[in-house]
C-alpha cells in the first residue's frame, strides 16, 4: 500500500510549499494549483499539482516556464532590506530581488536589470526616491516599469509637492506583508501573461 497519499491538505500542501495556508488558498482559488473540494467544503489538492510548484521554491531556478518576477528594492535601511528579504521567501512565485542604495544606485541596477518593478522608499541620502522616479518618468524606455512607493509619509505628506506622478503606486509603512505579497503576486500573473501573449 502506498504510504504517500495523493491528495493533501491546504496546510500539508503549506508546509511542502514553505507558504502560508491562505497564500495556498488563493493559489487553489486562482487555478494556480490543481484541486477540488470537498461536500464539506475542505480544499483537496493534488500532490503532483504541488510537486510541480515545488522546483519554483527550490533556489528559485526558472525550470518552469514561468520566470522570477524581477524585483529591485531602494532602501537605505538594513531593518527594511531584511524586511523585504524575508517576505520574498514566502512569496507563491520565484521572485529574484536585488538591493540598491539610494536612488543613483538603483538607477544604474535598471539599466543593467530591467527589473519588473521598482519597490523604493522616498528618503534616501544622497539620491532619494524622489530623484529615482523623475529619471525613470523622463525616460521612454522605462515607461512600462511597475513603481511601488514605500514610505513613512501619509499619501497626502508624499504626494503634496506634486514630485510623485498619479502613476505610482503608494503604500504606507508599515505594509501589512500580505499586501505586498499581494501587490507581487498580481505582478508575477502579468509577467507571465504577458511572456505568453
Amino acid at each position: 500500500m502506498n504510504d504517500t497519499p495523493d491528495v493533501l491538505t491546504s496546510q500539508q500542501a503549506a508546509r511542502l510549499l514553505g507558504l502560508s495556508t491562505t497564500t495556498v488558498q488563493k493559489m487553489v482559488a486562482n487555478g494556480e494549483l490543481e484541486a477540488w473540494v470537498t461536500s464539506g467544503g475542505h480544499r483537496r489538492i493534488f500532490r503532483s499539482a504541488v510537486e510541480k510548484m515545488m522546483p519554483n521554491r527550490v533556489g528559485m531556478s526558472d525550470t518552469s516556464t514561468r520566470r522570477a518576477l524581477r524585483v529591485l528594492l531602494a532602501e537605505d535601511d538594513p531593518l527594511q532590506v531584511a524586511y523585504f528579504e524575508s517576505l520574498v521567501r514566502r512569496s507563491a512565485h520565484p521572485v529574484a530581488l536585488s538591493i540598491a542604495a539610494d536612488g543613483s544606485q538603483a538607477l544604474i541596477q535598471i539599466e543593467r536589470q530591467r527589473p519588473d518593478v521598482v519597490i523604493t522608499d522616498l528618503m534616501m541620502e544622497p539620491f532619494d526616491g524622489y530623484h529615482l522616479i523623475r529619471a525613470l518618468a523622463s525616460e521612454s524606455a522605462y515607461q512600462s516599469l511597475a513603481v511601488l512607493v514605500v514610505t513613512a509619509k501619509t499619501p497626502a505628506e508624499a504626494r503634496e509637492d506634486g514630485q510623485l506622478p498619479e502613476w505610482v503606486t503608494l503604500y504606507q509603512k508599515p505594509v501589512p506583508p500580505e499586501r505586498l505579497l499581494g501587490y507581487m503576486d498580481a505582478l508575477s500573473g502579468r509577467v507571465a501573461r504577458n511572456k505568453h501573449g
